[in-house]
């Protein structure tokens, strides 16, 4: 009901008017381009669902959703035309108005967690037994702008330590880094299901689980916004409407995603998603649906935390328009 009362709300407001400018699908709907950074990875799962029980057409719209994992980027398929919008992590919007200088805004927050573990190694199980004990330590996190360099570096600010006061690692192959913490290369690594499973079965010890919304309020103090639905300030300037039923559809979805548990989300998902074990990825997927236990607003301290835990790595990112990089306007119109 509240679906229907908010197009209603927007009908009668004129926002659907904008609707007509978009390029229509053979069916009469508005075509939309989503660039999703990574079409089967279940860091993206309410836009799939959206997507898979047919929200997105229910709203009106002809939603395609283009794999965009690396090169090329979000930003560069949204700068080029050929992208409306994007889903990632929300820091891509301080990456995209930086880097890309492209002012993208988040419309809906559909993580508050980055989905992940940090692991100790067997041998520092006496040694390391809380967050702060991993200054001056060895740990896999991966790229700079990763998820789990931004989580890395968060734990260190949080745990009351400078994020140079511990070594980050280039990521290798699973066993590689196994052996790593086994022999003293390394010290901890922080790792997605189910690798991190992988390391535990291995002796390596669990110190932080940074998927539901307590164990990520534990380990950083509040709230990760993570996975996002933006867009091009400009495109939600000119096609309100259309932002709504996007919205519209994504909230949809993470309401399916609460009432559900993993077997049946599992079950509408597409069948490459799980693989050849689908048991390990029902467990994946019950561990990762803590992600979205939220109603789509941005948590606004959060963001600000997360924006801060980016530039302390890279200062560039100090000069980004903070205000410009989310609106709650239309996850709060008709609450």
């Amino acid at each position: 009901m509240k679906l229907l009362r908010t197009t209603a709300a927007l009908a009668v407001t004129g926002l659907l008017a904008p609707l007509q400018g978009l390029n229509a699908s053979p069916a009469g709907e508005p075509r939309v381009v989503l660039a999703v950074d990574g079409t089967s990875e279940t860091r993206n799962l309410p836009v799939i669902v959206a997507e898979r029980l047919g929200y997105f057409r229910d709203e009106g719209l002809a939603v395609t959703l283009v794999d965009a994992p690396a090169e090329p980027s979000p930003a560069e398929l949204m700068k080029d035309g050929r992208a409306d919008g994007a889903v990632a992590f929300y820091h891509h919007t301080f990456m995209s108005q930086v880097d890309d200088h492209l002012v993208t805004r988040s419309v809906i927050a559909m993580g508050i967690s980055p989905g992940l573990s940090v692991i100790v190694a067997d041998r520092l199980r006496g040694e390391v037994k809380k967050l702060a004990d991993l200054k001056g330590r060895r740990i896999f996190t991966g790229g700079a702008n990763s998820g789990k360099t931004t989580t890395a570096n968060w734990i260190a600010l949080h745990a009351g330590f400078g994020i140079h006061d511990y070594t980050a690692l280039p990521l290798m192959g699973r066993d590689e880094m196994a052996a790593a913490l086994r022999d003293g290369t390394a010290d901890a690594v922080v790792a997605h299901q189910p690798d991190a499973d992988f390391y535990v079965a291995r002796g390596n010890v669990m110190l932080a689980d940074v998927t539901s919304a307590a164990g990520t309020r534990a380990a950083l103090g509040t709230l990760f916004p993570s996975t996002a639905l933006y867009l091009p300030k400009s495109f939600i300037a000119a096609h309100p409407g259309t932002v709504q039923h996007l919205v519209n559809a994504c909230r949809r979805a993470l309401t399916f995603i609460a009432r559900h548990d993993a077997t049946s989300i599992a079950a509408i998902l597409p069948p490459k998603m799980a693989g050849k074990d689908r048991a390990a990825f029902v467990h994946l997927l019950e561990e990762d649906k803590q992600m979205f236990e939220t109603d789509g607003v941005m948590p606004e301290a959060a963001a600000r935390a997360e924006w801060q835990a980016m530039t302390a790595l890279a200062p560039k990112y100090a000069g980004v328009a903070f205000d410009e990089t989310f609106t709650n306007m239309f996850v709060s119109h008709d609450r």
